[in-house]
């Protein structure tokens, strides 16, 4: 994968979580086009999810913003700082909502009910609301 598609990733899991739709479905669809598969984007926006969890549990626990850090295997300040705001924009209710929605999108996938970039598309909608 290259640097401007990993960058591409992380900027569409970005605009997901800050409610950018239009600015998620654009870098989607360039993704898309540039061969990303939707599994690897799910997984993509899973890492985020379980980030953005691990980061709220850690820092309720009153855990210093170096210490969750490294907990988090982030080894850039900017990918803590942003990670740290998706977390507190969303409630923990709010993030087992996404979980949901990612296990219905890749259920939707495995089961045939949906095409993998219908499934992915209309998951990025959902998320983004």
């Amino acid at each position: 994968m290259s640097h401007a598609q990993q960058a591409n990733i992380f900027a569409m899991v970005d605009a997901i979580f800050e409610s950018r739709v239009r600015m998620a479905e654009q870098l989607l669809q360039q993704l898309l086009q540039r061969g990303a598969t939707p599994v690897y984007i799910m997984i993509m926006i899973s890492r985020q999810v379980r980030l953005m969890v691990r980061a709220k549990e850690l820092k309720n626990q009153g855990k210093s913003k170096m210490v969750i850090q490294n907990q988090l295997g982030l080894a850039q300040e900017f990918a803590l700082r942003k990670t740290l705001e998706q977390a507190d924009r969303y409630s923990l209710e709010r993030i087992k909502e996404v979980y949901h929605k990612l296990l219905e999108a890749d259920l939707s996938i495995k089961t045939g009910r949906y095409e993998d970039e219908l499934a992915l598309n209309l998951l990025v909608a959902e998320l983004c609301q």
